[in-house]
């Protein structure tokens, strides 16, 4: 069945947890917030006016309302006595939506924007006819047009800086110079033999790269570097003999390894600091047996 609209976006959602991207209406819950404290604000001042005059009320039972409870909650039948037991209720119903209402929007804070690459080839699914080429026609057709105010349902899987970096950058470079290139030849080949080029559904159209993939790379990447910058360091150390450029050359290789380290592994300063002691001692170690 050929489903259109609002159905085909969330099945195509469905399939492809990495596009579940919505609205997080920040400014309207914002705006939400500020309204119900100021609701609270002005019930709170007039709470405060009622129980200051019940305190100095020549009543014995409305004076007692600040140390009884049970005075208080049970004297609403009396005239003039029930207000000040009314403005807490009508108090505790706001106040209680309005913790609501913060709590959502902290939870909701929480939720990283979509990744650019995700938001583009969501962008281009809606758009193009030989993908989902869906067009919505009320209201709310530009709410994924701009990207703006978007967040992501789905998990972050990628753990650091270079794994984002070439899931952001290099990989929509390799899709588009390499993978298209090779697909559009796989179209000319079937065209050539006569075979359908069009797919049997929209999805025949989207490459999918594997998370778990591009994870290992990066993770690869970052074993490599790991492993050449302190054989690079010891390399270059021996090959200076001047003990002024060796120390020189032991703080540029601290600084490179510790923005490595950062850069790759999104690691503490704690970690940052710790791990380039340790690398600098180990360079220190070396110009001190090697001068010996």
């Amino acid at each position: 069945m050929d489903t259109q609209g609002y159905t085909k976006i969330a099945a195509f959602m469905a399939e492809h947890p990495e596009d579940v991207m919505v609205r997080r209406f920040a400014n309207l819950n914002l705006q939400n917030i500020l309204y119900l404290q100021a609701e609270i604000v002005g019930l709170e001042k007039d709470l405060r006016a009622l129980e200051a005059k019940n305190n100095s009320s020549e009543d014995r039972d409305r004076r007692t309302f600040a140390l009884d409870w049970y005075t208080l909650a049970h004297m609403h039948n009396a005239p003039d006595s029930g207000q000040q037991w009314e403005k807490w209720q009508q108090l505790r119903k706001v106040l209680k939506e309005y913790n609501d209402a913060v709590f959502q929007y902290c939870q909701i804070s929480k939720f990283p924007g979509p990744e650019p690459h995700e938001l583009h080839k969501f962008q281009s699914w809606l758009r193009e006819p030989r993908l989902g080429g869906v067009y919505l026609v009320g209201r709310d057709h530009d709410t994924w047009a701009q990207g703006a105010d978007l967040m992501s349902l789905s998990s972050p899987l990628h753990p650091n800086r270079i794994s984002r970096f070439i899931t952001n950058k290099v990989l929509p470079v390799y899709h588009h110079f390499v993978n298209s290139a090779m697909m559009d030849r796989v179209r000319q080949s079937l065209s050539r033999s006569n075979r359908p080029t069009r797919p049997s559904h929209a999805d025949a159209d989207i490459v999918t790269y594997e998370d778990s993939r591009l994870i290992a790379v990066s993770n690869f990447i970052c074993t490599v570097i790991a492993s050449l910058l302190p054989i690079l360091a010891i390399i270059v150390l021996y090959f200076v003999e001047n003990m002024g450029s060796r120390l020189g050359l032991v703080g540029v290789f601290s600084v490179v390894f510790s923005s490595a380290l950062w850069f790759m592994n999104d690691g503490e300063l704690v970690e940052v600091f710790g791990a380039t002691s340790a690398f600098a001692a180990v360079q220190v170690v070396f110009i001190g047996t090697s001068s010996t």
